[in-house]
């Protein structure tokens, strides 16, 4: 997988404000271009709450998509210009905000420049500014994500490098992360890999300056290391896909035996093993994730309340009849947790 994108090489040339595209033959490598997901300023709380409704409906709309190409005799999801305008339009329908044109390709005005970027994940860049700029790169990106070259990519390779193009173009005024990671989570959806491209948000948000930066370095090694120039970005979300498929599997797991504890506890009580006061506690270590003292188990309104109506030698005996029966065990600390041998 080299580093050429879209067809052709595209050099970008700053003219009075706007951006001159100029297209060159395929020995020559892009020169500028740029992106980094915009970063959002605080909003009002209203705003915020029709946000967060907008990204449900594009969620769906896009899930919707990817399940029709899953339901077809298609090869993989095709990419057009619409779906994408439509996702913006989805998540900017609404939003009060004079620069917001939902669906509507950015086309800056003279004297107005978009810039994206910081100085600590890789600089500050400015991506095409006119409307005509964007259009034909974004049909450039269309045409080389449907080729047969990528398209015979593994999901988990063509996803992430739709996902870097895009943003690469940053064709909106706002809301360029989100489509982007929209587009992303479509293409690897329509794939059958649904659960990857559900969690992977999650790895993003907790490691957005590594996102950043593995961002940036894919850009600067254009110029670099111009074979390999994506390879920063594709690693990067790779290893986002195996932390999250990892973090699944794990709470898989984990929920599993929360089922097995349940019913364990159930047949417990069920045989008269235990008390109903018993069961409680029991039930209660088995939900916490951090260790904990019986003292300050006895500290706890829940347990205070258990044993309001019952005398301190009814209370006493209960704990001693659940060590004694080894179904919980205390550390010399005076930690105490259920007996995983028990179980």
């Amino acid at each position: 997988m080299t580093c050429i994108l879209i067809g052709e090489f595209m050099k970008f040339k700053p003219l009075h404000d706007r951006v001159l595209i100029e297209v060159l033959d395929g020995s020559e490598k892009t020169a500028g271009g740029i992106i980094i997901p915009d970063t959002a300023q605080e909003k009002p709380q209203e705003e915020h709450e029709r946000r967060i409704s907008n990204l449900a409906q594009a969620y769906q709309f896009a899930e919707n998509e990817a399940q029709n190409t899953l339901n077809s005799s298609q090869q993989a999801f095709i990419v057009s210009e619409l779906f994408v305008l439509s996702l913006h339009k989805l998540i900017s329908t609404g939003i009060d905000d004079e620069r917001y044109k939902p669906g509507e390709y950015r086309d800056n005005p003279k004297g107005q420049i978009t810039r994206v970027g910081d100085a600590d994940h890789g600089g500050v860049y400015k991506p095409p500014q006119a409307h005509v700029d964007i259009k034909l790169l974004m049909g450039k990106l269309v045409e080389w994500l449907n080729s047969d070259e990528v398209i015979s990519l593994p999901s988990l390779v063509r996803a992430p490098l739709a996902h870097y193009y895009f943003e690469r173009i940053h064709p909106f005024n706002d809301g360029n992360g989100r489509v982007g990671r929209l587009l992303e989570k479509t293409l690897l959806i329509a794939s059958g890999d649904k659960y990857a491209g559900r969690g992977i948000d999650r790895y993003y948000l907790t490691n957005i300056d590594n996102y950043f930066s593995a961002f940036n370095l894919s850009r600067n090694n254009e110029q670099n290391a111009p074979e390999t120039c994506n390879y920063a970005f594709v690693e990067f979300v790779l290893k986002g896909f195996d932390e999250t498929i990892e973090r699944m599997h794990h709470r898989a797991n984990k929920l599993m035996e929360h089922f097995l504890i349940l019913a364990w506890l159930g047949d417990l009580l069920r045989d008269k093993k235990i008390n109903q006061r018993e069961h409680v506690i029991l039930d209660y270590l088995d939900g916490i994730s951090e260790p904990i003292k019986q003292i300050e188990i006895k500290r706890l309104p829940w347990y205070k309340e258990l044993y309001r109506r019952y005398s301190p030698a009814t209370e006493s005996r209960d704990w001693q009849h659940l060590f004694n029966d080894n179904l919980i065990i205390k550390s010399e600390s005076g930690v105490v947790g259920l007996n995983p041998f028990k179980i």
